[in-house]
């Protein structure tokens, strides 16, 4: 989508004067009032505006009256950035009104400037020729042919006006929603550039499903996005609760362990002092089996619980050419304290070599409390069945009897 440039006025001498009075008192405005975070909303993107105002007024065939509205709208309409971000429509209108004011201009003219301010601001679809210019001006300066240069600059500002961060996934979905509800207005617009930005649409859609394949093939860029950015408290509670989970869950693996171990030793004890009881085993031969039963069952819950507490270091397999991870120690314990020290200042420093790092280690975290648990559940399965069938077995071999 190309535009020529143009030169102003639109229309006579007195629309010229008006207008270069504007541009100088709203260039004035922002060197007063300069603001960094700015990088979108600011004089380059007015001028552009208007500079399209006027361009669009010519081959539309625009009223001079119009035209004139939409060329003073253009460059006052984002000036209320200046004092108020979270409403630049109302900030924008008076900034304009106190100008044509200061200019003698008539109660009319202001009226449809600020008409026109407000309709840019309007998710409404524009109802005078002037807010047609504007709008489609508007649009064709932030989603034109440097759409990417501009969208760059309003991401820029999202993030040091109003701390607003996003991944580059995030954004893509948000401009491309963006994109979709943009619309022209005046017939010429529609004709030239509408079909133009549906074809770009388009594209970016078709460029997106390309990329997702290679971004999956792309292991070691995986938290490079993270690392692009401040760790955001979301980021740190989510390891926070992960870790503060593992550790809790592994505690409970243990307790419960050492209840399997406590009982079955006590009952170990019981049952050897029942097998080595003379005068019971004499009486009924029978009462050997539940007893026998018992022992081997008992001692396989107590196997069971004791290997799912018996410490166990998972060593994190080393990769060529990759420095050890410094988070779990038995990465680590083979180096010496220089060489800790340097692969810990390395992952600081690298944002996607520490989430890298801190995610692989709960994986294995994760890993080691699977075969805890796994163990556990033999253990406690094997108790349960040999408790039923000692109990079956004994009260046999006493009806028996």
């Amino acid at each position: 989508m190309e535009t020529k440039t143009i030169a102003f006025p639109v229309g006579g001498e007195r629309i010229e004067a008006l207008a270069s009075a504007a541009q100088a008192h709203v260039l004035r405005l922002w060197n007063e009032r300069h603001d960094a975070r700015l990088a979108f909303h600011n004089y380059a993107q007015a001028a552009e505006v208007a500079e399209r105002v006027a361009f669009l007024a010519r081959e539309e065939r625009a009223p001079d009256d119009a035209a004139e509205v939409a060329l003073l709208a253009a460059w006052f309409f984002n000036i209320g950035y200046l004092e108020n971000p979270a409403a630049p429509a109302d900030a924008s209108a008076i900034r304009a009104e106190f100008f044509l004011v200061s200019q003698r201009c008539a109660p009319e003219l202001i009226r449809r400037v600020r008409g026109c301010i407000a309709a840019a601001y309007d998710a409404k679809p524009p109802g005078t020729p002037e807010a047609m210019l504007l709008r489609d001006a508007i649009a064709l300066t932030d989603w034109g042919p440097n759409s990417a240069e501009r969208l760059a600059l309003l991401r820029l500002e999202l993030e040091w006006l109003e701390q607003k961060t996003f991944s580059d996934a995030e954004w893509r979905l948000w401009t491309d929603a963006e994109r979709q509800r943009v619309r022209f207005y005046t017939s010429y617009a529609k004709r030239h550039f509408e079909p133009a930005l549906a074809l770009l649409q388009a594209r970016n859609g078709q460029a997106e499903e390309t990329e997702r394949p290679r971004k999956r093939e792309r292991k070691t860029e995986r938290f490079e996005r993270l690392a692009r950015r401040p760790l955001r408290s979301s980021i740190q509670t989510y390891f926070r609760a992960n870790y503060a989970n593992h550790i809790r869950l592994s505690a409970i693996a243990d307790n419960k362990a050492h209840i399997m171990i406590s009982v079955n030793s006590i009952l170990l004890s019981v049952a050897i002092s029942l097998l080595t009881y003379q005068t019971l085993t004499n009486r009924n031969p029978l009462y050997v089996l539940p007893i026998i039963l018992f022992l081997v069952t008992s001692l396989t819950s107590l196997t069971f619980a004791v290997l799912s507490s018996r410490p166990r270091v998972t060593s994190l397999p080393p990769t060529p050419g990759q420095t050890p991870s410094p988070v779990f120690f038995g990465s680590f314990v083979h180096l010496t304290l220089d060489q800790y020290e340097e692969a810990t200042d390395a992952m600081l420093r690298d944002g996607r070599l520490l989430f890298g790092n801190m995610t692989r280690d709960l994986y294995y975290l994760g890993q080691v409390l699977d075969k805890k648990y796994r163990l556990l559940t033999y253990s406690y399965t094997v108790f349960l069945m040999g408790f039923v069938a000692t109990v079956g077995a004994f009260l046999g071999a006493y009806f028996l009897e």
